[in-house]
């Protein structure tokens, strides 16, 4: 374990020109050349790890390990584990926040990756971390309930019960409910992006920012060049999007349905200031830009980039990736900017 760590913190800091010997030829897809440093810890991940789609348990024990890439959280935040109470029953969330005396802080909901069947509150411990620093905010990650243990739309009314939850008690939680963003990668991305469209239409007080990373915002896996060109990549392959999607959507249940496909609403007018952020080497890259750009349409404030040498998941790898941690800064950065306007 040792060695291994001390490979990973090496990977950070030796010579970019040895580590693309290491790494090998440069893999170049879509015009993008993935981060040499990506390309090695791929190498590093036995392939019977990234084939383990026997069970959702299986898999959940095989992507725990991803947790060895990770960076240390920020030092100065204080992490705290907690139950609530909500309208689907009881909910364990995760809180981080530099200032536990702070009054009227903003907030930011949480949702994480893992398909809806998954991952945990755990999985990006440092960015929700970084967030909380950046943002001098109370950030709240929800341990939502996950398929196929919970039928869909499990997670998405165990996000709506925590939005009631703190607007509710946002006195007692010290919480501005004026400003609070919805953030999420992946399929907290879906979270985020469908409870701020169902908010917008039920009125009252609304999101502060909207923060999509690498978001999977469509079930369809239509024209997106993406889908098949990155089909093989670490970590994120299409067999396990396939594997997501049939323990989601059984027998195609529920597949079509709009919470899932946020993509394919009709209105996207007025919703919140968005940050979008995709990653060049994910197969479901496309998807997130099409959506940026259907929110540009409907005259939404949109920021977003694509990280054109990283790939699916790059918010769990800055220990390993200066590329990915600079990402990490970026949409840190930019979510703060928004939420501190």
């Amino acid at each position: 374990m040792k060695l291994q760590n001390l490979i990973l913190d090496l990977l950070r800091v030796l010579p970019k020109k040895l580590i693309q010997y290491m790494a090998g030829p440069p893999i170049i897809i879509d015009g993008n050349i993935l981060d040499p440093n990506m390309q090695i810890i791929a190498k590093f991940i036995p392939q019977e790890q990234q084939e383990i789609l026997i069970s959702p348990k299986s898999l959940r024990r095989a992507t725990k390990k991803l947790d060895e890439l990770a960076i240390k959280n920020i030092p100065t935040i204080t992490i705290r584990d907690d139950e609530i109470e909500g309208s689907t029953g009881k909910m364990k969330i995760r809180t981080y926040q530099k200032d536990i005396h702070q009054e009227n802080a903003p907030a930011i909901l949480f949702f994480h990756q893992g398909g809806l069947v998954i991952m945990d509150t755990k999985t990006d411990d440092y960015f929700c971390s970084l967030l909380a620093d950046k943002c001098n905010a109370k950030v709240i990650s929800l341990d939502y309930r996950r398929c196929p243990e919970n039928k869909f739309p499990a997670a998405f009314e165990d996000a709506f019960a925590l939005w009631d939850y703190v607007q509710i008690n946002s006195e007692t939680l010290k919480i501005n409910p004026n400003s609070i963003a919805l953030a999420g990668d992946s399929a907290g991305g879906m979270i985020s992006a469908t409870v701020a469209h169902d908010i917008r239409d039920k009125g009252g007080i609304q999101p502060a920012a909207l923060c999509l990373i690498y978001p999977w915002v469509t079930t369809s896996l239509e024209n997106q060049q993406s889908i098949e060109s990155c089909a093989d990549m670490f970590p994120m392959t299409f067999e396990i999007m396939e594997f997501f999607r049939n323990t989601v959507f059984p027998d195609g249940e529920n597949v079509s349905h709009l919470w899932a496909n946020p993509l394919h609403q009709d209105n996207l007018r007025n919703l919140p200031p968005t940050i979008i952020a995709t990653a060049g080497f994910d197969p479901i890259r496309d998807q997130g830009n099409k959506f940026a750009d259907l929110l540009k349409k409907a005259e939404v404030e949109v920021i977003d980039y694509c990280f054109s040498e990283l790939p699916h998941s790059f918010l769990i790898f800055g220990r390993i990736s200066k590329a990915a941690q600079k990402a990490n800064n970026i949409i840190a950065e930019d979510l703060s900017k928004i939420l501190n306007r």
